[in-house]
């Protein structure tokens, strides 16, 4: 069976990446630390080197616990990654929206991308752009923020998020409905399959991505 730590800053991507990979053989370790997105709430700010340093830390123990594979499912710990990371990790490491920035970066037509973390809008449009441009592609992208809506879901406020999700999923898809779409944050893919499949659209998420990748490289085995 493959062993995969899966590092969360919010405890309610453990059932969203369980859900993902529940056809797989696999055992998921899951490590919770919101260290950094409390950072970005308004609690004492540290710098990137102390995020990076806490970073590492985690990625050390992950591997300590006998893995086959490490993923990251918080954008703005994945941002932390570099590539001595990644080289010098004894296990394959991959992020949530790795694989998602391949399949943006490779779409021609002009597309929206909302965000329900504020904070994690800069750092993931730059390693969006640096993909786009080391494959010489040029996205269109516009990017909208569902205002407030990340704090409901620090608050465990978990229904009053995804209402705000839906409110503004339904908004984009019919002020501009040949617009495609696609949610950033993997705490919004659960609203955005509901809402894809009540409204006969494609919401594109970073979880059908990374998903696909871990399968496809990890070579895992269905279980049924």
């Amino acid at each position: 069976m493959t062993r995969i730590a899966c590092l969360h800053g919010h405890y309610s991507n453990i059932s969203l990446l369980s859900d993902a990979f529940a056809a797989f053989d696999v055992e998921l370790i899951h490590f919770v630390d919101p260290a950094l997105l409390l950072q970005n709430a308004g609690t004492p700010i540290h710098t990137k080197e102390q995020s990076h340093a806490k970073l590492r830390e985690q990625l050390s123990w992950m591997q300590s616990c006998a893995v086959d594979a490490i993923v990251i499912t918080c954008t703005q710990y994945a941002a932390l990654v570099t590539p001595e990371d990644e080289a010098t990790a004894t296990v394959p490491i991959f992020t949530i929206d790795g694989p998602f920035f391949h399949e943006l970066a490779r779409y021609t037509e002009p597309q929206i991308l909302l965000f329900s973390n504020p904070a994690t809008v800069r750092p993931t449009m730059e390693r969006l752009a640096q993909h786009a441009h080391s494959h010489n592609l040029h996205p269109e992208v516009q990017v909208t923020i569902v205002e407030n809506a990340f704090a409901l879901l620090m608050e465990n406020k978990q229904e009053a998020y995804r209402e705000a999700i839906k409110d503004a999923l339904y908004q984009l898809h019919h002020t501009l409905p040949d617009r495609a779409i696609a949610v950033a944050q993997l705490s919004m893919a659960p609203v955005a399959d509901q809402f894809a499949k009540e409204n006969g659209c494609t919401i594109s998420h970073p979880l059908h991505s990374l998903t696909s990748q871990m399968s496809a490289t990890l070579r895992l085995r269905s279980n049924r």
